[in-house]
């Protein structure tokens, strides 16, 4: 899903450039082309650790065993720590079930406890990676998983039945495999998703094994009305500036996909241009409207969400992400109030004049077909200005133009 960097976090002051620069790249890259590949889940994190499939589809060897002995080893005696196992099925490699398997390291266990184990092929022997604890629940769960190459929506079926299973082992897999799946393949299963289950999770006060995040976003692909009431109280319900809320980024997209329009009213008033809202609520708002954005326009429009983004300049803390927002959304009516900012007398800090220029550079190089005499006037304004950057300040100039990617 959408991979979770940015989440909650204040950027810190030394990072400021590099973040726009980003966005800036993002942007242009996404004005070459009118199509583009979804990535995955966009309020997960800590999703790119290998799901057990893919453990054992990329190893030289995966079997699974049964404990029978283990010697912790001795130093003091010159005895090796070992482990032996009975291996009961055979995934990959030249193994054989029920033969006995032994390795050169201690595992703790008792005799009959199951393990998944994988390992690659070193110098004609096979070199094992950690052994995996299996329960009954996690044996039935690994013995069944799809092919890699079976359809994301078989995958995504199989692995929605075991999120928050009581096997912790089983729960970080199912929840990794959903993580890393397109939001676009997720959408397409709201009327599968366990929506009893996502209520419980979101709103039961329990902990959780997934991540509220992506929970909350779920809620808001197959949830009613009455989930996003409940989802708006969870959202205002913060407790001051300082104020960080783990998660409710994913909870603030969840919202809008069921309130839409009125939704983004309410963060944009609760948040966005709120001097009193926190840092991380501020961002996480951000966050949400940059989901809505890029995965599901329908819910709000760009040209309100561009609003939304124009009205909170005035008191976000960091604008130069907002411009930059505004920028990939095409957003060329802003472009006057910038140039206004940037020629202030009370100059804006250089971190906000960078993303300033950058903004000109996108709109000067702007597909112009179609748009109105105002948007045009824009563009133009834009292009006045980095032609005179060009030859009043070139080695700004230069600088600048070595983080933007201009247009193919």
């Amino acid at each position: 899903m959408f991979g979770n960097a940015f989440q909650g976090r204040c950027i810190e002051p030394f990072a400021r450039p590099f973040f726009v620069i980003a966005l800036f790249v993002a942007t242009m890259g996404a004005a070459a082309s009118a199509t583009r590949e979804l990535s995955a889940c966009p309020f997960c994190f800590g999703s790119l650790q290998l799901t057990l499939r893919e453990r054992i589809d990329t190893s030289d060897a995966t079997v699974i065993v049964r404990w029978k002995s283990g010697e912790p080893g001795d130093l003091n005696r010159e005895l090796p720590a070992t482990t032996t196992f009975e291996i009961i099925e055979v995934s990959r490699g030249g193994l054989d079930a029920g033969a006995s398997l032994t390795i050169a390291r201690f595992q703790e266990g008792r005799p009959g406890d199951v393990f998944l184990m994988s390992g690659s092929l070193l110098e004609d022997a096979v070199k094992w990676d950690r052994s995996i604890p299996l329960s009954a629940e996690g044996l039935k769960y690994v013995r069944n998983l799809p092919a890699s190459t079976a359809p994301v929506a078989e995958r995504l079926r199989y692995v929605l039945c075991f999120l928050e299973s009581a096997d912790d082992t089983v729960a970080t897999d199912a929840f990794t495999v959903l993580a890393a799946a397109r939001y676009e393949d997720m959408a397409a299963l709201r009327s599968e998703l366990p929506k009893e289950k996502l209520r419980r999770w979101v709103f039961g006060g329990d902990r959780i094994k997934g991540q509220l995040s992506v929970y909350g976003m779920l809620l808001g692909l197959c949830g009613d009305a009455s989930d996003s009431r409940r989802l708006e109280a969870i959202i205002l319900n913060t407790r001051g500036p300082d104020d960080f809320r783990l998660g409710i980024s994913g909870v603030m997209g969840g919202y809008l996909l069921l309130a839409k329009t009125e939704g983004l009213e309410v963060l944009e008033r609760s948040f966005l241009t709120s001097a009193e809202a926190s840092s991380s609520d501020r961002a996480a708002a951000m966050k949400a409207l940059r989901f809505v954005g890029a995965y599901a326009e329908e819910c709000v429009g760009k040209d309100r969400l561009a609003g939304s983004v124009r009205r909170s300049l005035a008191t976000a803390k960091q604008p130069e992400n907002a411009i930059a927002d505004l920028a990939r959304w095409q957003d060329w009516s802003a472009t006057d109030r910038l140039l206004q900012w940037y020629d202030a007398p009370q100059k804006p800090d250089r971190h906000v004049r960078k993303a300033i220029i950058y903004f000109m550079m996108a709109a000067a190089q702007a597909d112009r077909e179609g748009l109105s005499d105002r948007e045009l006037k824009s563009l133009d304004a834009a292009a006045k200005f980095v032609e005179t950057l060009q030859k009043k300040e070139p080695a700004l100039y230069k600088q600048a133009a070595r983080g933007f990617i201009p247009r193919s």
